[in-house]
């Protein structure tokens, strides 16, 4: 099968498109032929090194975790899939494999993909989906009449959190860059506002601020943080996890840290949203399977607003 592969840690440069050996067959998972996948922040982490205490060190390594494709094999221990079913999950983050004609995905981590949804669409749903919904509604906790501040707005989990902050009915104000501005207040957002027109002043205090841009660290937040206020910091590492986790015993106010886990229940009620159009997908570009270094240099530049999805069939 074809696949994007590294051989190495490194930057977009070991990256390439080659022949790669199919994977195996799990007991308890299938294999799907890919029709689109799409890129995440925790695929380029994963392929620079920077989460390497998490990834083993056998190469080659193909990236990418959203899987949207069909079935093509079924593992001895599953029930509820079939050959030829569509379905929508992702791969363990930390082992990739998704940006493959192939991929072997556990039955857990999938669900039965709606005909309405079209492959491309649902790519870039599984990770940066779940990421939005676990920030807002588990680590947030976020309620009707709340105040949410999210920064990184525009990026492809902000946009997400974004409308399903109005969906739990929070008043949101939506940091981003000057191409997210109308996007951001079409999804919703009560107040936008561009980060680069200067230093930003706020005259309230928020119950949520969700940071997707490393850019506004919990100290800096706590000034307009409410007194027992929920922070969820979305580039978590070990250090942060351990501080945070000693900090919260003795304050108020939380540092919460994410750490996405692509559950089959949360996917589903990501999918009931977009079916009942309560959630939109943004897709910033589309590129093939052969093209993902292109694809992958897109998102590390930054500024993209919405999802970049690269198609496999």
């Amino acid at each position: 099968m074809k696949a994007i592969t590294y051989h190495q840690f490194g930057s977009v440069d070991v990256l390439k498109y080659e022949e790669a050996a199919l994977p195996a067959l799990p007991d308890d998972g299938v294999l799907v032929s890919q029709r689109a996948s799409s890129i995440n922040v925790v695929d380029y982490r994963a392929r620079t090194g920077l989460l390497a205490p998490f990834v083993n060190k056998k190469f080659p390594k193909i990236p990418g975790a959203d899987v949207a494709g069909v079935v093509i094999a079924v593992g001895s221990k599953v029930k509820g899939f079939s050959v030829g079913d569509a379905v929508l999950g992702a791969t363990d983050p930390f082992k990739g494999g998704a940006l493959a004609e192939t991929v072997a995905v556990l039955a857990k981590n999938l669900v039965h993909l709606p005909s309405e949804v079209a492959f491309t669409q649902a790519a870039a749903l599984p990770i940066a989906g779940v990421a939005a919904l676990e920030s807002v509604r588990d680590l947030g906790a976020v309620k009707a009449g709340q105040s949410v501040l999210i920064y990184g707005a525009s990026g492809a989990v902000g946009l997400y959190a974004v409308q399903l902050a109005k969906h739990f009915g929070a008043h949101v104000t939506a940091v981003s860059g000057a191409a997210g501005i109308e996007v951001l207040k079409n999804l919703g957002a009560d107040l936008v506002i561009d980060y680069r027109k200067g230093p930003i002043k706020f005259n309230k205090q928020f119950d949520v601020i969700i940071d997707y841009s490393s850019q506004f660290p919990f100290n800096a937040a706590r000034a307009i943080l409410a007194a027992t206020g929920r922070y969820v910091d979305a580039s978590p590492n070990i250090p942060k996890f351990i501080l945070s986790m000693i900090g919260n015993l003795f304050r108020r106010q939380k540092n919460l840290m994410l750490a996405t886990a692509t559950k089959a229940a949360d996917l589903l009620t990501i999918l009931d949203l977009v079916q009942k159009n309560k959630l939109a997908i943004t897709i910033a570009k589309n590129f093939p399977l052969d093209q993902a270094k292109q694809a992958f240099t897109e998102m590390e530049r930054g500024g993209t607003v919405g999802k970049i999805v690269v198609q496999v069939g």
